[in-house]
């Protein structure tokens, strides 16, 4: 089964801030467009337009831009400040549907100075919602909380409804779904639909229902989650609430395909896929045409899949859902593969690859890892080489054996005829051989790869060993040692006999050895630490920083995502070994004050990133570098056959990153 990706669930707006609720009638309509005609007053026309789009909102994106936009043109002409910040933030509500996400921005910020100004406390918290709505949807999930937190604070003096705390919670909720944290994720979409039970607010009740249902799914849970997307879509249907409907009958279908029952999923869908596009809600088009893609292509009606999959792609790119436009690649490669279009399933693949490691790394890693599986990409090209050029030796020998047929069958038309043809034997022949020598050149480059990897093991595992050796050694034998030593000097000192000066420079001894023992300890530190040993690599990186950090001098933060389960021993070793070496390159060389270190796990996928604020250095002079140091970063991250990716200018810090998979 294909999940949707955990940020495309239905976003809470609030719209009770300003605007109306679902189910509001003609009437109320044709009476605001009645005062806005008929009021000599330029800023009651304001309201009455604004008013009068904000009906729209939700339903019919287009009828209310075009309302907003002419109260908002109004409000500018005879500069209504307040009339301003109202007409662009609901006037940003509409946009959001309408998937135009960097205007939004551009009109929440705008709005923000107006309402800082005027002390407008709800439209504040409700600018800062918004934000935090839109840089979640456009995948910067780290933005998204920073606003959610500004939200929080606007509220401590702000005057908001009840359903705002939900409002939070329910935001909350989305981005530890989208940070793939659920039980989190489960406890603030809990708390959220607990407080819209309390004050009966049915739509939130129900987006709270599909994120409890997500986080559900991202636990594996899928009985759970059916039961609350189902709840979420009944309460959709009685509202009239098109996006809540469209994204839950979606994950609705999507669990009954997981269960087996096709027709019930693709029924599903096509109701969804009707409501999207009655109300052009462009999300819900494309959960949607994904999942009829997906349906279709079970029933292996390819045509239909691609179809439905390109439409899907091009509202997907058109709104920025990089994160969605991986997964309909993945689909369409699918499909290539089966229709036998090498050429376009290889395109469709690496599109879906880019876009895929994009998304992996979020906020910390915008630009694409061009060494992630540069060894694999390898196999599979060598692969692909090694059978076309089978294919094509195959075909040769075909040709061959055809013209040896036709020769004999010719003999006697004439010896010029046979010698054109000998020819021609002699240059197939030539190009078999050629192809050959290839094949074995490459085979012969796949040994001497597997050559050098076995032997990069040994010498880690070697140096491993002989450090925990030393380090065992320098601690129990001279460590104890030198600690003898220095409680016969404590007794020497106490004894009577002794002169002042004699005591003296005894207590000075004893502080030189005090200082030596430390730092004996430091050096068996460094070789094996402790904590990795026992504890494993989360814990010894965090012990590792907080013995590096220098009160005012040096804060670092260490920051662990998904590191519940240990790593093989001598996989967390190495890890261990490239961040050891990266913050002593930091303390050494960048005369940094903050440094923050991230270890992440993501499946199969792990990232180490140190950054600081240092002063920096030229990137392209790493690869004049012969120190031991990054070399020995260098070799560590090949062994582990992952990437390293190195940003930095003078003057501005650096950042790197190391990433690999583990099997």
């Amino acid at each position: 089964m294909t999940l949707k990706p955990l940020f495309s669930i239905a976003v809470i707006w609030l719209l009770a801030v300003f605007g109306q609720g679902y189910g509001q009638t003609l009437p109320k309509q044709d009476s605001l467009l009645k005062l806005a005609k008929e009021t000599r007053s330029d800023t009651a026309r304001v309201w009455a337009l604004m008013e009068t789009g904000k009906l729209f909102l939700n339903k019919q994106a287009d009828t209310a831009d075009y309302y907003l936009s002419q109260a908002l043109q109004l409000a500018e002409r005879i500069h209504f400040e307040r009339g301003i910040a109202r007409c662009r933030i609901n006037k940003a509500v509409g946009l959001y549907d309408l998937g135009k996400f960097d205007t939004v921005l551009v009109l929440c910020k705008s709005s923000i100075p107006i309402c800082e100004k005027l002390k407008m406390g709800k439209e504040l918290v409700a600018v800062y919602n918004m934000m935090g709505n839109t840089w979640n949807l456009k995948g910067n999930f780290w933005l998204a909380i920073e606003f959610f937190e500004k939200c929080l604070e606007a509220m401590k003096t702000a005057t908001v409804p009840p359903h705002f705390p939900v409002v939070v919670n329910d935001n909350l909720s989305i981005l530890y779904i989208n940070l793939h944290l659920y039980d989190k994720a489960l406890f603030y979409a809990s708390g959220s639909l607990q407080l819209a039970e309390e004050i009966g607010d049915e739509a939130t009740i129900g987006t709270a229902c599909q994120h409890i249902g997500s986080a559900y799914l991202g636990l594996q849970q899928k009985e759970k989650a059916l039961g609350y997307f189902q709840r979420a879509v009944d309460i959709a249907r009685k509202l009239d609430y098109p996006r809540l409907f469209t994204t839950s009958i979606s994950n609705v279908a999507e669990i009954m395909a997981f269960k087996g029952d096709h027709q019930k999923a693709k029924s599903l869908y096509k109701e969804g896929l009707k409501v999207s596009r009655e109300h052009d809600d462009r999300e819900g088009l494309v959960y949607n045409l994904h999942g009829l893609s997906l349906e279709a292509f079970h029933e292996s009606d390819y045509p239909a899949a691609k179809a439905y999959a390109k439409e899907g792609l091009s509202l997907a790119q058109e709104m920025q859902l990089s994160s969605y436009s991986y997964a309909l690649y993945l689909t369409l490669s699918d499909i290539a593969l089966l229709e036998g279009d090498s050429k376009t399933y290889t395109a469709y693949r690496d599109r879906y690859r880019e876009l895929r490691d994009s998304v992996a790394s979020g906020a910390l890693v915008h630009a694409l890892q061009e060494l992630e599986t540069k060894y694999e990409t390898e196999k599979k090209e060598q692969r692909i080489t090694q059978l076309e050029q089978e294919k094509e030796l195959q075909q040769l020998r075909i040709r061959q054996k055809n013209s040896l047929i036709w020769g004999l069958a010719l003999a006697a038309i004439g010896l010029v005829i046979l010698a054109v043809l000998l020819r021609r034997n002699f240059r197939n022949g030539r190009k078999i051989l050629d192809q050959e020598l290839l094949i074995h050149r490459q085979k012969i480059r796949e040994l001497e790869q597997e050559r050098q990897l076995n032997i990069a093991d040994a010498i880690l595992q070697g140096q491993e060993k002989e450090r925990g050796r030393l380090a065992r050694d320098l601690h129990d034998g001279l460590g104890g040692m030198l600690s003898g030593i220095k409680q016969s000097l404590f007794a020497l000192k106490e004894n009577p006999a002794l002169s002042n000066t004699s005591t003296l420079a005894l207590g000075q001894v004893i502080g030189e050895l005090d200082h030596s023992i430390s730092e004996l300890r430091h050096i068996a530190r460094n070789m094996m630490p402790e904590a990795l040993v026992r504890f494993g690599l989360k814990d010894a990186l965090e012990d590792y920083c907080d013995h590096l950090r220098l009160a005012d001098k040096l804060e670092i933060h260490f920051q662990a995502f998904g590191m519940d389960d240990r790593l093989n021993q001598e996989t967390e070793v190495v890890v261990f070994r490239i961040a050891q070496e990266l913050l002593n390159n930091v303390v050494r060389h960048s005369g940094a004050t903050q440094v923050l270190v991230q270890l992440l796990r993501d499946g199969n996928r792990v990232n180490l990133t140190v950054e600081d604020n240092g002063k920096g250095f030229d990137a392209t002079s790493l690869d004049r570098v012969q120190g031991i140091g990054w070399m020995n970063i260098r070799s560590r991250v090949n062994y582990l056959d992952g990437n390293l990716d190195v940003r930095t200018e003078p003057g501005k810090g650096c950042s790197i990153t190391t990433e690999f998979e583990i099997s």
